[in-house]
């Protein structure tokens, strides 16, 4: 199989969206179920990213694509933008974004950070995560990052597991409780790698 890894471009925006929510696990649809009428989350994160407002901008991403199909991906931006912005203030209520206040207070200062990490689920075992993780280390050290950081779900094994095999050690556990739409129960954790 040739897979071919490349910045991402305009037209990738709705796989990236894809990709985005099922790496999210429910906090995206949490966050912007219901807000616009006719749009669905996914419809939402896809059109933010075509708006091309940084950080959260398909230019932000570096894609694995088979032939013309987006099979993987990896957002990521300056550890300083992971927060609650004042235009989500305006956007989503106030009290989905209390629910997620400790896990948009949770950041390395002075970081890179990988923001979504997504691969569908029929290319999974292939390496693909762990390229893209390493092209995400690359694109930190050309912007004069010295460290990468990532926040993961505490009972996501697997990803966890990846992570540590790479040489992220865990910095903080952050609390997250679950509900019907974040299907997760032990909160996250704050991950870092020096580069």
């Amino acid at each position: 199989m040739t897979l071919v890894y490349r910045p991402a471009e305009r037209a990738d925006s709705e796989k990236i969206a894809a990709l985005i929510e099922m790496a999210s696990g429910g906090i995206e649809e949490y966050l912007f179920q219901g807000l616009v009428p006719n749009m669905t989350p996914l419809q939402l994160v896809a059109h933010g990213l075509k708006k091309d407002q940084y950080p959260h901008s398909y230019k932000s991403a570096i894609v694995a694509a088979h032939g013309d199909r987006v099979v993987g991906m990896a957002l990521s931006y300056p550890s300083s933008f992971h927060g609650i912005t004042d235009e989500m203030r305006d956007f989503i209520p106030s009290d989905r974004l209390a629910h997620l206040s400790d896990f948009y207070a949770s950041r390395i200062p002075d970081s890179w950070y990988l923001d979504a990490l997504g691969v569908d689920k029929n290319y999974r075992q292939k390496g693909i995560a762990t390229r893209l993780i390493e092209l995400t280390k690359q694109r930190a050290a050309e912007n004069g990052y010295t460290i990468l950081s990532l926040i993961a779900f505490a009972d996501n094994t697997t990803a966890l597991s990846l992570y540590r095999t790479l040489g992220f050690r865990e910095v903080q556990k952050i609390r997250l409780e679950g509900n019907a739409y974040i299907p997760h129960h032990e909160g996250c954790v704050l991950l870092r790698l020096n580069l």
